[in-house]
């Protein structure tokens, strides 16, 4: 039960803006059938309400607003001009504060006030919009990409009905960021192509928006196994982004083409753009920064032999995300670990570590199911090494599913050869054909021109 608030509040000068307003709450309160108690409860005292009623004190704007929805009625009912002035400031300031919060670290509080703000009913469309978008962006923030296309669609459609061009080109990214995130990379990099294009012809043109663009483009590339249409998207991105001089996005496109080149084989560039990621984030004080690039780098470590250095990456990885990003970045390095004790040859490690990636997973989205996916394929080898190629390939299959529903084709194609190679161990010539023949067809080259 909400504990109930007991502390003092300065009595405030008697003032006929403040005995107007006692007077109608309290004809508001009659009229409901309310006792003072009722009116305050669970929140405030029947002394509190009486002192309201009475003119003696002036209600904080959630209190009243608390009050307000109990009665049926808006906030803007029980005050004068000057007192539905001083609310706006209130409400700016604290719509200011949500967008504040949008962080990594902070997500979940800038989610919690958004939701405080949308539930008082008390905001007009273009705060309802703009406190949505501040929702679905911390949603987003949180891996809860569906959830956040719900909040973000009604964000999108309000900014629509006011003609406000830059609040809907806010609300069309974080759109198409939630879609990616769900899992629809194509679909999203549909929108932010439709998004580029607009916002060249705006006058004068967002610039930070189209560097912001740029980049998830690169991650949708990339997700799509496309790193070659990654490198280019990431590329105009590092072009503008030295116009801006945005630490924090510096970073960010470092590590994307960090992922895009170790996709192309190129374990020295990625290492390269990696180092100056970790520097970017370390320079920042990015938390979830700084294990992302120590994830990272703990993967091209064990892909070079060094195994004693990708198991000290992986472990600071492990150290902050404990306690800093959400879920599925812990399950990615739990991932990593059990990817890094399999090449060292210690099964036991590798098991316990794939099965902690796979508990360490609440909320299902993108980023989530890479991890299992991850995590699932080392049991797999695990299993093939005790000679269980049943399981392995039930395991396998698994995989390729969520690989599929990703639509990420590399990921997909790397899959079904390893299906094609257990089937033809087990002699079965004519699965092996089948699943090297869908592997192919998967994962053929495409054209790497990319029209932005």
């Amino acid at each position: 039960m909400p504990a109930t608030r007991t502390r003092r509040r300065r009595p405030a000068p008697l003032s006929p803006s403040l005995k107007k307003l006692g007077e109608r709450l309290r004809d508001a309160r009659i009229a409901s059938g309310m006792s003072q108690a009722q009116l305050g409860a669970p929140y405030f005292t029947r002394a509190h309400v009486s002192a309201i009623e009475l003119g003696k004190i002036r209600p904080a704007m959630r209190s009243l607003e608390h009050m307000a929805k109990k009665l049926d009625k808006p906030a803007s009912y029980f005050l004068d001009d000057a007192d539905l002035e001083r609310a706006r400031s209130e409400r700016e300031l604290e719509i200011g504060a949500i967008a504040g919060l949008l962080t990594f670290a902070s997500a979940p509080e800038a989610l919690r006030r958004a939701e405080k703000a949308l539930d008082t009913g008390s905001l007009s469309v273009r705060d309802t919009a703009r406190v949505r978008l501040h929702a679905g962006s911390a949603l987003n923030l949180l891996q809860r990409g569906r959830e956040a296309i719900k909040t973000l669609t009604v964000a999108q459609r309000l900014a629509g009905e006011l003609g406000d061009e830059p609040l809907g080109r806010a609300a069309d990214y974080q759109l198409a960021v939630a879609t990616r995130i769900a899992g629809n990379p194509r679909g999203a990099r549909e929108a932010l192509e439709t998004l580029l294009r607009r916002i060249e012809t705006a006058k004068p043109p967002d610039q930070l928006l189209r560097l912001r663009v740029l980049i998830t483009m690169g991650g949708c590339a990339q997700d799509l196994g496309e790193p070659q249409a990654a490198t280019t998207y990431y590329q105009q991105a590092l072009e503008w982004s030295s116009e801006i001089g945005d630490l924090a996005r510096i970073a960010f496109i470092h590590q994307g083409l960090g992922n895009a080149y170790r996709a192309l084989g190129d374990h020295d560039a990625a290492a390269g753009h990696y180092q100056k990621a970790l520097a970017s984030a370390e320079l920042g004080k990015d938390l979830v920064g700084v294990l992302i690039m120590r994830n990272a780098l703990a993967v091209i470590a064990a892909d070079a032999g060094r195994i004693e250095a990708a198991y000290e990456h992986v472990a600071r990885a492990i150290e902050i995300a404990r306690v800093s990003g959400p879920a599925a970045y812990l399950a990615h390095c739990y991932a990593t670990r059990a990817e890094v004790a399999l090449k060292a040859k210690d099964a036991p490690l590798a098991r316990s570590s794939a099965e902690a990636a796979i508990a360490a997973v609440g909320e299902r989205g993108a980023d989530a199911d890479r991890a299992v996916a991850g995590a699932t394929l080392v049991l797999a080898e695990l299993d093939l090494r005790d000679g269980d190629a049943a399981k392995a390939e039930q395991r396998m299959r698994d995989v390729a599913v969520i690989y599929k529903g990703l639509d990420a084709k590399a990921e997909l194609g790397d899959v079904l050869m390893r299906l094609s190679r257990s089937a033809k161990k087990q002699g079965d010539l004519r699965a092996a054909e089948r699943y090297a023949s869908q592997a192919y067809a998967v994962s053929k080259p495409k054209s790497a021109n990319v029209e932005v």
